[in-house]
């Protein structure tokens, strides 16, 4: 189940580390053992991983941009809720709903839903995922199904403290883009101009995995079933 708490202590390496503003920090238990969610804005932007910062995945602005400041947080069922609006110096608003999809002491699974809005003309935001570790694409971006369905990847990242893999659906696949370099992760969100006023989404899903062995091609397979199967929640 999640706890939430506001001005937490920052994890190391985290959304919250070094930042002066506001900080909303959600736990997952399982099994007794702990996973965290931070969400600042700003330049540090959102993070999720273990709490020591060791095996983690952040959601950072691109350039000199910076994401809206985080100003609420609220849990509806298993989904942890942070709004970040649009304010003077931001070019849009954000909303995240985080929900788990597998959690034990040594695998969480979650889907990040990120909700962009914009009051401003001809904007085109966009959001770094961000993570450490050596990349290998385990399915590319073309038609991995072989039956002419829209493209859906795998990147999957392997370092000393653990694994990570960020699966992205038909509706996210075609509009990422990979600028992975050695030793680093980084997957671009959100590739077209957004309209104003018009609601765009992008939902990967995230496996953070402690242990030796890491995730299996067989479980991989498995995920990105369960995902292209599950339908964009309309709400976020």
């Amino acid at each position: 189940m999640w706890q939430i708490q506001n001005f937490t202590n920052p994890t190391p390496g985290s959304a919250c580390d070094q930042n002066a503003g506001q900080c909303y920090t959600a736990h997952w238990i399982a099994d007794g053992h702990d996973w965290v969610c931070h969400a600042a804005g700003g330049s540090k932007g959102i993070s999720f991983g273990d709490p020591d910062g060791s095996l983690h995945v952040n959601l950072l602005p691109v350039g000199d941009d910076t994401l809206p400041i985080a100003t609420e947080q609220s849990i509806r069922g298993d989904v942890w809720n942070v709004t970040l609006p649009q304010a003077a110096e931001c070019q849009y608003s954000l909303k995240l709903a985080v929900r788990v999809i597998e959690a034990s002491e040594t695998r969480l699974v979650i889907e990040p839903t990120l909700s962009i809005q914009t009051l401003l003309l001809d904007t085109h935001p966009t959001l770094d995922l961000t993570a450490l570790g050596d990349c290998g694409v385990i399915f590319d971006e073309g038609d991995t199904l072989g039956d002419g369905s829209p493209p859906i990847s795998t990147v999957s990242l392997s370092g000393e403290t653990g694994s990570i893999a960020v699966l992205l659906a038909p509706t996210d696949a075609p509009f990422t883009t990979d600028l992975r370099h050695e030793g680093h992760l980084q997957l671009r969100l959100f590739g077209e101009f957004l309209e104003k006023g018009v609601i765009r989404k992008a939902r990967p899903w995230i496996i953070l995995d402690r242990t030796e062995q890491g995730i299996s091609e067989a479980d991989l397979k498995g995920y990105l079933k369960r995902l292209c199967e599950t339908p964009l929640p309309l709400t976020a």
